[in-house]
């Protein structure tokens, strides 16, 4: 086949990074329509890289017969529709960003409208699993570099330069932990090659007082068992003074792999009377941004392929099943059973 024609509904933060990254370097995909209800973005997007389709109304990208792909970037609050419209309309090739759904209702009708779309590919942006250090670290599990995992240990901070922006989102985003953590849990149950059992949380609204009057959080901590016995650290925060930080450890019977212990921005290292300094990463775009390219590059290869994604329907359903029990376990101080 020649180009994959793709078309994007939402022109936010990573919709626009999603039409950039399909147009200016994905050299097997098109970008050929755009939705957004935002005109100013519309205008931008469709001035700068001159799709053949331009709509304010999804559903117009859902029915377009010339597209061989479906992006949607829209707010988390209209995936679950979206994606149901999408399976039901018989859209055969989808990518959503996570999470797929906001509530347990949603990602069972989501569950039940994809499983009835047969033969549908549906990728879930769990963009972290296409960084090149994660996936030579999963390689070296694989080859019983640690011998039995035994732990695996989690940090995710956002910097408190985005206090502002992050006060603003949470209304919006279902909360700090799923918001953040399902990125860290998707991970997580890809190493250790397990789903969890148990969950346990401890959290609060430390430092943000506009998130304590919104009900929700700043930082917590998760501890969590997954069924095949492997212990799970997870912490997170929004108020890290020094940037962008995100750290793994798997820990094992032979060994231990350790990803991003120190948060560069770069290979640079400052040194004077003042002693030793290297810049920490800023956001999580600069940090991650490879990878959004990387996950993008695999939808349209999936399609030319016609083989299923790294990320599936079952790992966008059990991110959201878990941290729906890792909210409640943090809101009520209790060990949450997710069977």
């Amino acid at each position: 086949m020649g180009k994959v024609k793709l078309g994007i509904i939402g022109l936010g933060r990573l919709g626009r990074k999603h039409a950039e990254n399909i147009h200016y370097h994905i050299q097997n995909a098109e970008l050929t329509a755009i939705c957004s209800i935002v005109q100013d973005e519309l205008d931008a997007v469709s001035k700068e890289m001159t799709p053949k389709y331009v709509t304010k109304d999804y559903k117009e990208i859902l029915e377009n017969p010339d597209l061989d792909g479906i992006v949607i970037a829209s707010s988390s609050q209209e995936h679950a529709v979206m994606i149901c419209d999408a399976a039901k309309i018989g859209r055969k090739n989808v990518y959503t960003e996570k999470p797929i759904g906001m509530t347990l209702a949603e990602i069972d009708q989501i569950k039940a409208a994809v499983e009835a779309n047969a033969g549908m590919r549906f990728q879930v942006g769990y963009n972290r699993r296409f960084d090149q250090s994660v996936q030579a670290a999963r390689k070296k599990i694989d080859e019983g570099f640690i011998g039995k995992p035994i732990q695996i240990r989690m940090i995710n901070r956002d910097p408190a330069a985005m206090a502002e922006f992050i006060i603003k989102f949470s209304p919006k985003s279902g909360g700090l932990v799923l918001d953040m953590l399902t990125h860290d849990y998707d991970c997580a149950r890809w190493f250790v090659n397990s789903d969890a059992k148990s969950v346990y949380g401890l959290g609060d609204a430390y430092v943000y007082e506009g998130l304590k009057e919104l009900g929700d959080i700043d930082n917590c901590a998760l501890l969590v068992e997954f069924k095949n016995g492997v212990m799970g650290q997870i912490e997170t925060s929004r108020n890290c003074t020094y940037g962008y930080h995100v750290e793994t450890e798997i820990y094992g019977s032979e060994g231990c792999i350790r990803i991003g212990t120190t948060p560069y921005k770069d290979r640079v290292t400052l040194m004077n009377a003042n002693g030793v300094t290297v810049k920490c990463a800023e956001w999580f775009f600069e940090y991650w941004e490879p990878t959004f390219l990387a996950e993008m590059q695999d939808f349209v290869n999936c399609i030319i392929e016609n083989r299923q994604p790294l990320v599936s329907l079952k790992d966008g359903y059990e991110a959201v099943r878990w941290a729906y029990a890792a909210t409640d376990a943090v809101k009520n101080r209790r060990v949450v059973y997710l069977d």
